[in-house]
């Protein structure tokens, strides 16, 4: 049978829907990996963001310690000063424990301090945790989604396959060559319409000869672009009827 413009033109068609099934089914994964690697970051930043948390605790704890150690001090001093008799030890340990209430006074800053960076971190840590839990289920659903869709398309890509080697029935035995290495070159870009007034491909929009024109026109023989090697066929369905000669 000979390649007829609409046989190229379905051809071309069947072509362009098997690139695009073929997209999809690469495309999902591409995402979900995308995604993923965004989620690791996510996790990434949740896992700082407790270690810092962690971190302030600890300075909390360190903080108290501390408290906890000048207040000692200080009612020990105040039990030695109710026991002293001479009076410049007394004043010794009077300054001693206005010395230690100016350190107590600090650690009990440090320690609100302390607190309100627990509680900012804490915020990030559920801010993270909420982001992450989110992520994380979008995540899921989709690849369901693409999952459930993947074995859909992919018997639709083997059935437009399938239609693509019997519309290639249709490529004269001469040129199956020439037609094979177009398509290892373009894929599914390697047929083009030819339209216009004065005829130019498609493919590279670089005009026809004449020749090339006739040819399209007659359709007695496959017609090839010049310019970037691409199979032609006419645009319009109502031209391929009014044939012309040389």
């Amino acid at each position: 049978m000979p390649a007829t413009a609409e046989n190229l033109r379905d051809l071309h068609h069947l072509h362009q829907r098997a690139r695009a099934l073929r997209d999809r089914l690469t495309s999902g994964p591409k995402t979900v990996a995308a995604r993923q690697a965004a989620l690791q970051i996510r996790q990434n930043e949740l896992e700082t963001a407790k270690k810092a948390l962690q971190e302030a605790k600890v300075l909390l704890k360190k903080h108290e310690h501390l408290l906890q150690g000048v207040e000692t001090k200080i009612d020990d001093y105040k039990v030695k000063l109710n026991q002293v008799k001479k009076n410049e030890e007394y004043k010794a340990i009077q300054n001693q424990i206005a010395h230690d209430a100016s350190s107590k006074s600090k650690f009990e800053e440090d320690i609100l301090h302390a607190f309100d960076t627990i509680d900012e971190k804490a915020k990030e840590v559920a801010r993270l945790e909420a982001e992450v839990k989110r992520a994380g289920d979008e995540i899921a659903n989709l690849k369901k989604q693409i999952d459930d869709q993947a074995a859909s398309q992919a018997a639709q890509l083997r059935e437009l396959e399938a239609a693509i080697i019997a519309g290639e029935s249709i490529i004269p035995e001469a040129h199956r060559d020439q037609y094979r290495r177009i398509i290892a070159r373009y894929g599914a870009d390697a047929l083009a319409a030819c339209e216009g007034p004065d005829g130019a491909c498609l493919g590279c929009y670089t005009a026809v000869t004449a020749q090339v024109m006739n040819e399209l026109i007659n359709g007695v023989s496959l017609s090839f672009c010049m310019s970037c090697g691409r199979l032609l066929y006419l645009a319009e369905p109502e031209l391929v009827s009014t044939r012309r000669t040389v």
